[in-house]
């Protein structure tokens, strides 16, 4: 037995532990690791919303350019143009031109664009331009309200630009832009 209580005894002279100074050191250094850590998750988490309603502007923006392109691709006539303002005589698919249902077949159809201050709103209404049904709007947080240009010019349309121009907090507008070859214009036969 006294045997064992000399291997033990030196057992434990030979064990080293840390020191008080060493573990507040430790635990001091930890607690800076984890405080920056937790600064940065709450940064994030209080920009999520900004950053959340930024993508959805920019998400709308882009589907709008993409609606209004496929709208003119298939369209017939541009009555009146602008550089906020776009009317389309182009094919709806809706029970009727003025607040008609989704759905059914294809009609002809006015699709009117107005794009004021920092919104841009689309009704759609009977091919002559009566009946428009209520505006809805389809894209907001606009830096400019100058989204369309015109080749050669508005008048006579050949070819119909489109730049939305959205907002960015501290830095330049975030640009999205398109543009349309007008090719179902009334009088363009095609030559055999």
């Amino acid at each position: 037995m006294a045997r064992a209580r000399k291997a033990v005894a030196a057992l434990r002279r030979e064990e080293r532990g840390l020191t008080l100074i060493e573990l507040l050191v430790a635990a001091s250094l930890g607690l800076l690791v984890v405080g920056g850590a937790m600064t940065m998750f709450l940064s994030a988490v209080r920009s999520d919303p900004r950053t959340a309603a930024k993508v959805s502007a920019i998400q709308q923006a882009r589907f709008t350019v993409e609606r209004i392109a496929r709208e003119l691709r298939q369209g017939s006539e541009v009555p009146a143009s602008s550089s906020s303002h776009l009317e389309i005589v182009t094919y709806v698919k809706t029970t009727g031109c003025s607040g008609g249902e989704a759905g059914g077949e294809s009609i002809a159809c006015r699709v009117i664009y107005d794009c004021e201050g920092d919104t841009c709103t689309r009704a759609v209404a009977e091919p002559d331009g009566s009946g428009a049904g209520a505006a809805i709007t389809v894209a907001t947080d606009l830096a400019a309200a100058g989204v369309f240009s015109y080749e050669p010019d508005e008048e006579e349309p050949t070819y119909v630009g489109i730049e939305l121009a959205v907002a960015n907090e501290g830095g330049d507008p975030i640009v999205l832009s398109d543009g349309v070859a007008l090719r179902n214009l009334p009088g363009e036969e095609e030559e055999a």
